[in-house]
């Protein structure tokens, strides 16, 4: 008999499929302590025109309608209407409020179950169950009463 000059068959490939990557997907991104966004200068990033430029116009409107006034948009009221790119980059409110986005992603403090435990703590408070332990505790510390 002749011997088999192939020898013995291959093994078969696993298929390997690709996963998607969560990296970018906007819930990872904007609720994550390990979104990229923590490790980046959220601030210049935003400053880019060309972060701008990529948005639909859906996107655009709604952005600027959360703008707390036209300070800071130039051509507004119009279909041109855009960040004005130059005073938000002067302005510390923008500069804070970019790092303290950052700082509050990266504690948990953008995670879905994070914010409704913090909302429903909040609206304890202000419903007054917390009253009568902080009115003990001045008490407590500072010897003195709360008048009613």
């Amino acid at each position: 008999p002749q011997e088999d000059s192939l020898g013995p068959p291959a093994a078969k490939k696993a298929k390997v499929t690709k996963r998607k990557s969560t990296k970018w997907d906007p819930d990872y991104v904007t609720q994550n302590t390990k979104s990229p966004l923590v490790d980046v200068d959220l601030r210049s990033l935003l400053l880019q025109p060309a972060a701008w430029d990529c948005l639909t116009g859906e996107d655009k409107k709604e952005i600027l309608a959360l703008f707390p006034d036209e300070t800071h948009i130039l051509h507004a009221g119009t279909p041109d209407a855009r960040p004005n790119f130059e005073s938000l980059r002067n302005d510390n409110s923008f500069r804070h409020d970019a790092e303290e986005y950052t700082s509050n992603l990266a504690k948990g403090m953008h995670d879905p179950t994070w914010l409704k435990d913090a909302w429903t703590a909040h609206h304890r408070r202000a419903a007054g169950d917390f009253d009568t332990f902080y009115i003990r505790k001045v008490e407590i510390e500072w010897g003195a009463s709360i008048p009613d």
